[in-house]
């Protein structure tokens, strides 16, 4: 008796293969990618082979385990949502990379692909992962330091394979006392190019330039992409002059045929920056900046240019860099690394000490003679100069206040300090600007402090800059403008801001052919404004001299006093100060 109806059992069989709950088992059992369902709480329940195979794991070992136990990733895994979670505030599918481990230990790259399972409600009840290996276009897989080290857009190594590379390199050269090469190359004006044509048509213009530049490189030597529109290629052997000289002409010739963008011919060169080791640099980040440098000497030249490293360049350069690393580490630790000095300021004609300057000191070994221009600078780059400024009002003050506690004649004398351009600005690294980091400070009253002012610094955002000074002003800080003469300044503007003082530098008398004219003429125009000009940087007889017919009253300088310690101060204060009449 047939118990199935009238079917007959091969077709009975076939409908059942048919099934779509049976199609969809085989489907998730035969495929190639790799298949996790989890439950809610993240564990697995179900694996396919695809899967054990990219785990290096079989099913027994992988049932029961939370999936992050097998991946990897630079994004924390989002937990399962709980029931309380709506689906509109929360992600039901998404894709990202991840390094997959497996049974061996090593890594394999792998894309991911996260869909929630809803139940009848909508709720979340699991999750189906799909993982895809990486391949070639010949279907050859791709290792994990293959993946990670290759540029996605041109197939060229990107900085951390070029790194690794150079390192080798180097040591390579060390040991057999050989040379090697590196060129930097730029590819001109070519944002404006992607601006015209578009990213993703540029895109495609920059994996045509990697393909051309290729093919003039040799198997032993390694073109690399840094990002953007900048290549470098590395001549391992033979890195002389000439052999660099030769590929940089080759890579130019590959790139004069014009490029084509739908009806448009595009014409492209390349800036081209060498640098030699030793000759130039003995370490992988200096002959990197060393040809980047290059380059930027090519560019100067005009398009399509090559340049090899200029050596007077180089040596400021790593003079440049060692002196901002030295400046950094010490701006960290500024009690162990700088010390106060103070200038005495005079009235010419009684020779009396009518203020002092709070001066920075390095106590650095080879720099601590020098005045803080020959670094201020320096800092302003590195964004530091904020840090170093409240470094400098704080130590102020608590001399002042041991003056005080000492009934001190110190006590006595205003001092003025530097004050950095940045600190005019609202936007502070800690969003502390000046004046409330004032409002916080150890001292009853600052009526005894003037804060100069870089005249360099009245040139940006004059309308912030008034209203930082005025706020200032209304702390009782007297203020003051230093370097007037050698920056630009509105005048109009300048007889709005509420300065007291301003310093003009004596100097200018050998910068200029009519320098005295022009340090009288600052001083007059000062009076008129009614603010008091101060001739500083009167290191020596001639100059004394040639300020002598000027009108200002103060004057300040070496040739009077030179910076000393607090402690030096009060000695010399004592012994030199003349008595009032």
């Amino acid at each position: 008796m047939n118990h199935h109806g009238n079917r007959p059992p091969g077709k009975q069989a076939q409908s059942l293969a048919q099934h779509p709950a049976r199609l969809v088992k085989d489907a998730f059992e035969q495929s190639q990618t790799g298949m996790v369902i989890t439950d809610a709480e993240g564990r697995i329940t179900m694996v396919n082979d695809a899967f054990c195979r990219i785990a290096g794991s079989d099913r027994a070992e992988t049932t029961g385990w939370p999936i992050e136990h097998f991946f990897v990733s630079l994004r924390p895994h989002s937990r399962l949502p709980g029931s309380g979670d709506s689906a509109q505030t929360t992600a039901l599918s998404w894709q990202q990379e991840v390094l997959c481990r497996q049974s061996d230990g090593e890594s394999v790259p792998v894309l991911m692909l996260v869909d929630t399972l809803l139940d009848e409600r909508r709720n979340p009840r699991g999750r189906l992962y799909s993982f895809v290996r990486f391949t070639t276009p010949g279907g050859e897989l791709l290792d994990d330091r293959h993946w990670i080290h290759i540029d996605p857009m041109t197939g060229l190594p990107n900085w951390l394979l070029l790194r690794d590379r150079l390192d080798h390199a180097l040591a390579q050269a060390e040991r057999a006392d050989t040379t090697l090469a590196l060129l930097f190359i730029d590819i001109d004006r070519f944002k404006s190019i992607n601006d015209a044509v578009g990213h993703i048509e540029g895109d495609r213009i920059l994996g045509e330039i990697a393909r051309r530049l290729q093919q003039e490189v040799r198997s032993k030597d390694t073109l690399a992409r840094l990002g953007s529109d900048q290549f470098v290629v590395l001549l391992e052997k033979d890195g002389t002059a000439e052999a660099a000289q030769i590929v940089a002409e080759r890579l130019q010739e590959a790139l004069e045929p014009p490029f084509t963008s739908e009806d448009r011919y595009l014409l492209l060169t390349a800036s081209i920056g060498v640098a030699l080791y030793p000759g130039d640099a003995e370490d992988v980040e200096t002959l990197i900046q060393a040809a980047r440098s290059a380059m930027f000497m090519a560019r100067k030249k005009g398009p399509g240019r090559l340049a090899f490293v200029d050596h007077r360049l180089t040596s400021r350069l790593k003079e440049k860099y060692r002196l901002e690393s030295q400046l950094s580490e010490a701006i960290h630790l500024p009690d162990r690394h700088f010390a106060l000095h103070y200038q005495p300021e005079f009235d010419r004609n009684s020779l009396r000490c009518t203020g002092l300057e709070g001066m920075l000191r390095w106590k650095h070994p080879e720099r601590w003679q020098q005045p803080p221009g020959h670094y201020l600078d320096a800092i302003a780059r590195l964004g530091l100069g904020v840090r170093l400024n409240r470094w400098l009002i704080q130590a102020v003050i608590a001399d002042h206040r041991q003056w005080s506690d000492d009934a001190s004649p110190l006590a006595q004398l205003p001092i003025s300090l530097h004050l950095c351009e940045a600190h005019l600005a609202q936007d502070t690294f800690d969003s502390r600007p000046l004046d409330h980091f004032l409002r916080h400070l150890d001292t009853t009253s600052f009526d005894w402090l003037t804060l100069k002012v870089p005249a360099q610094g009245l040139g940006n955002d004059l309308d912030m800059t008034t209203h930082m000074l005025k706020r200032l002003e209304q702390l009782g800080i007297r203020l003051a403008v230093e370097e007037l003469g050698s920056t630009p300044v509105d005048l109009a503007w300048l007889s709005r801001l509420p300065f007291h003082k301003a310093t003009v530098d004596a100097q200018l008398t050998r910068a200029h052919r009519d320098g005295r004219r022009l340090v009288e003429a600052s001083c007059r125009m000062l009076n008129s404004l009614g603010i008091e000009p101060v001739i500083v940087g009167v290191d020596d007889e001639t100059v004394a001299t040639d300020m002598e017919a000027t009108s200002a009253r103060l004057v300040q300088g070496n040739l009077y006093c030179p910076a000393m310690s607090a402690k030096a101060l009060a000695a010399w204060l004592t012994e030199h100060q003349p008595p009032e009449e």
